[in-house]
């Protein structure tokens, strides 16, 4: 799990040093950074007792953007959240980080709608405090993208995403609190992210002020159990940074 983790920061650390270093002719780079407070529950076949909460967490993106066409990538490191009261052998906690890569097109010449698709990576890391186990996963999934832009004003729109992970895919595996491996359990689920923004948008760079939601759950492909099921949403304010121009 700490290896997936170390990859996940590299990969958002390349992201931000392509986005600062390039921005050829023709073409605009984007960095930006989302903030959110969020409410969240998270829960699983070891975890009959929920794990919910409320945390703050950011999200880096960049993208390189030419005529229609658009690279973009975007991620966090980690967050975590622990249970309001602990269990027999501690307070149960969960944490996860994220890494979203996708090639985007416009389908209209005033950048109003576009779709995109790419993977994602998410790795995940619980800790039950009703037996001591550790549950570890890395997950991947083929992921699709839906976007509209519209203009509500001068300088001004609603910005609406939609985002489809179908075929969410893993392993997880569980460590006992005595050191013992279980039996690892091999995941399929899906994931469905949305959000809306209300965008202001200035010379050099757009801000705007919204919401988000995710939906996330895995069944164990052997025997159909839930193993993670994880449901939040909450405010959002993110600010894009232009360099370049198209």
């Amino acid at each position: 799990m700490k290896r997936a983790a170390a990859v996940t920061h590299i990969a958002l650390g390349a992201m931000l040093a392509f986005g600062a270093l390039c921005a050829p002719a023709g073409a605009e780079t984007d960095l930006g950074i989302l903030a959110a407070v969020l409410a969240g529950t998270h829960s699983g076949a070891d975890n009959p007792q929920p794990v919910s909460g409320v945390v703050p967490g950011a999200l880096l993106e960049a993208s390189q953007i030419w005529s229609r066409a658009r690279i973009h990538v975007e991620g966090f490191p980690q967050i975590n959240l622990n249970a309001s009261s602990p269990g027999p052998l501690g307070t149960s906690s969960a944490s996860l980080s994220l890494l979203n890569a996708e090639a985007q097109f416009d389908l209209d010449p005033r950048h109003r709608f576009r779709i995109g698709a790419g993977f994602q990576v998410v790795n995940l890391s619980n800790f039950n405090g009703d037996n001591g186990d550790r549950d570890d996963s890395r997950v991947t999934s083929p992921l699709f993208t839906g976007i509209a832009d519209l203009p509500v004003g001068h300088n001004r729109s609603v910005e609406l995403t939609l985002t489809d992970a179908p075929n969410v895919r893993g392993v997880l595996r569980i460590t006992q609190i005595n050191g013992a491996p279980r039996t690892p359990k091999p995941e399929q689920g899906g994931e469905v992210d949305y959000g809306a923004s209300y965008a202001w948008h200035f010379p050099g760079a757009t801000y705007l002020l919204g919401f988000r939601g995710l939906s996330y759950h895995t069944r164990n492909t052997d025997n159909g159990e839930l193993v993670d099921r994880n449901v939040g949403a909450g405010l959002t304010f993110e600010a894009r940074f232009r360099f370049g121009r198209r």
